[in-house]
């Protein structure tokens, strides 16, 4: 690339890492509004954020067309082409926490038509996973191995978690029949939260990739 072209190629790189930062911002937003209107039985945040899914998928397909747009016109090459590639699977994963944030909430307003209200405390774990989100992308944005390991180790924290509140529901089932439209709903968002873990860490392994050159998924290196 000449230096002015090159200078254009900065520029619609800096925007692609802004428009990334920007769609993981409001999927953690929701997550954390997610759980808030399990916590104070708020079905009007509930339902917002499920209108909020439009813009999620709106950002996925803008941050798409500028990674086509790159590749196209400037054909990258070595840590910007896996910058951009990696890029393209990474709004992949963050549409898809999106989806499963709207599943929760969904299923917040499950458990606000039954009566119910929380009847475990998973402000930990959505904080857990929240951390995991964060730290995967400032991982990619930045380059930042140590930050994608730190979510690599993270997951297992998170899997712990989930293996703990199924036991307790399945105690619950047992104990509080009468409950059991409030713990099926529940069971299911504990599961979503854990699937945002692991596209969490999806993110991070991609980052690792796209800052070293080697593909650390399923435990084998490229």
């Amino acid at each position: 690339m000449n230096g002015h072209i090159d200078h254009h190629f900065d520029e619609a790189l800096l925007a692609l890492k802004q428009q990334i930062s920007l769609m993981a911002g409001k999927v953690k937003e929701m997550l954390a509004d997610c759980i808030s209107a399990l916590n104070n039985k708020d079905r009007g945040l509930a339902e917002k954020i499920i209108e909020a899914d439009n813009t999620i998928n709106a950002l996925e397909i803008s941050i798409d067309e500028q990674c086509i747009h790159l590749l196209a016109r400037y054909q990258p090459v070595a840590a910007d082409l896996r910058f951009i590639t990696r890029g393209l699977k990474i709004v992949t994963d963050l549409e898809r926490i999106g989806d499963l944030v709207v599943n929760s909430a969904q299923r917040v307003i499950d458990i606000i038509e039954a009566g119910g209200e929380a009847i475990l405390d998973l402000n930990e774990m959505s904080i857990t996973v929240q951390k995991m989100l964060q730290k995967s992308i400032d991982a990619f944005i930045n380059g930042n191995v140590s930050l994608a390991e730190e979510v690599l180790k993270s997951d297992d924290k998170v899997d712990e978690m989930t293996e703990r509140f199924i036991m307790d529901l399945i105690k619950m089932v047992e104990s509080m029949p009468t409950k059991i439209n409030i713990i099926f709903p529940t069971t299911s968002i504990i599961r979503y939260l854990e699937r945002i873990g692991d596209h969490s860490t999806n993110i991070a392994e991609l980052a690792i990739y796209m800052i070293k050159g080697r593909d650390i998924r399923h435990g084998k290196p490229l």
